[in-house]
């Protein structure tokens, strides 16, 4: 547990230092880089329940404010038409993004008749699994749909909040069955490390999803914020890290008798199905309340404020609201630990992108995870070993958790005077 503990320190101080952000006063947002290729993330933040775990953007659905903030969404997107950006692949993440299918519906018709998009991702959550909101998103181009199931157990399920709203983990696996092969592809988002979660429960999840036929799985550690701690006590009792490697083996193991491991936690049976935009696309755009973008080595963040979002698109404006410039060796770790995600990197990408001299600024990184095994070369590649996928789900769960510390802090800053 020492180096985990060790790993988990420098995460949190390397993390610290990267969203410490300033204000961001440029008139427009950052210029596209000629022949750019950018991905476009949308965040819808609207959920009809606000799970107790979750530290992403989310408020309570009101369909009117829903409507508006709609309608700023792609007001904003043509701002970044005007500066020349060109997308390929689209990304709607949430809050529940199908809340409003037919607007949503709109939105993706706009981006796809402006842009040669290949790729249209949306998450959303199981009773939105219905034939109505189905054919919406089928027939206007959506080639891959990610459902928040968490846990296929009652007593989990329950104790989150999710189990009156979503219906049972049976009905649940009902649905997916039913849909199967009508997307190119079916993932879902598990959680695992749940305090009141024992191996005798994965092992129930493991065996529901191979029964359930979904192409892909997402399967997450707990990633809580200090902000949610408090709450996933009283619901499921106290956080605790201890379990998380032998339950995460317990996955891999029982997972890939059926699937191939195609990142340190996503698991697939179609080749090419993985959708990890962080990894795929070294620039992304994001849109929406609270939503991140990094372009040219630099992170963004919009505004938290639905009253200042929604103004600011009426008006035409963009909706950064800081920023954090990362410096030259910044970038390279930044992308030494996005791209070790899938597993493997390709030495050819460093070298093409920062030259040679990538080894002389990794060095200590790429001495210490290879003393520790952590990672091999093999083929011109750095390839993470099994302990290294547990050591790259420590870095991610870090990363992931204090990101969402953040979201509250900017959050409760940005909308305080929105009542008023």
């Amino acid at each position: 547990m020492l180096i985990e503990g060790f790993l988990q320190y420098c995460a949190t101080r390397l993390t610290r230092r990267y969203l410490a952000f300033e204000e961001y006063t440029q008139d427009s947002p950052p210029q596209s880089q000629k022949d750019g290729r950018y991905l476009l993330y949308i965040h819808i933040p609207f959920c009809e329940e606000l799970c107790p775990y979750c530290s992403f953007v989310s408020i309570k659905f009101e369909p009117s404010v829903a409507l508006g903030y709609l309608d700023a969404i792609k007001k904003e997107i043509e701002i970044y038409q005007r500066c020349g950006y060109c997308f390929d692949s689209v990304y709607i993440g949430g809050g529940t993004p199908t809340i409003l299918p037919e607007k949503l519906a709109g939105i993706i018709s706009f981006v796809r008749d402006t842009w040669p998009i290949k790729q249209v991702s949306v998450e959303t959550n199981p009773n939105h699994l219905v034939n109505e909101t189905l054919r919406i998103l089928k027939d206007v181009g959506v080639n891959r749909l990610s459902v928040g199931v968490q846990s296929f157990n009652d007593k989990i399920l329950e104790s989150i909040g999710r189990l009156e709203k979503y219906g049972t983990g049976e009905e649940i696996k009902e649905r997916l069955v039913r849909i199967a092969g009508m997307f190119e592809t079916l993932n879902i988002d598990m959680i695992f490390n749940f305090p009141n979660q024992t191996e005798e429960i994965l092992a129930e999840d493991i065996r529901a999803i191979k029964e359930s036929k979904v192409n892909q799985i997402t399967y997450y550690p707990l990633m809580v914020s200090e902000y949610r701690k408090n709450e996933i006590s009283k619901r499921c009792g106290e956080v605790n890290y201890r379990q998380e490697k032998k339950l995460y083996q317990q996955i891999v193991e029982g997972l890939t008798e059926a699937y191939e491991q195609e990142s340190v936690w996503c698991f697939s049976n179609k080749k090419g199905a993985i959708d990890e935009y962080i990894i795929d696309y070294d620039d992304y755009v994001g849109v929406g309340r609270g939503a991140f973008g990094y372009i040219n080595g630099t992170m963004y963040s919009n505004t938290f404020s639905i009253d200042r979002y929604i103004k600011r698109a009426q008006e035409g404006k963009h909706s950064i609201l800081a920023y954090r410039r990362y410096s030259y060796i910044e970038r390279m770790r930044y992308d030494f630990l996005i791209r070790l995600l899938y597993g493997t990197l390709e030495l050819s990408y460093m070298k093409r992108k920062y030259g040679k001299s990538y080894w002389f600024y990794l060095l200590r990184e790429l001495l210490f995870f290879s003393s520790t095994r952590a990672v091999k070369f093999r083929d011109g590649k750095i390839v993470l070993t099994e302990k290294g996928r547990n050591y790259w789900l420590i870095l991610m769960r870090t990363l992931f958790s204090m990101a969402g510390d953040y979201r509250e802090r900017r959050a409760k800053l940005d909308t305080a005077g929105d009542e008023n």
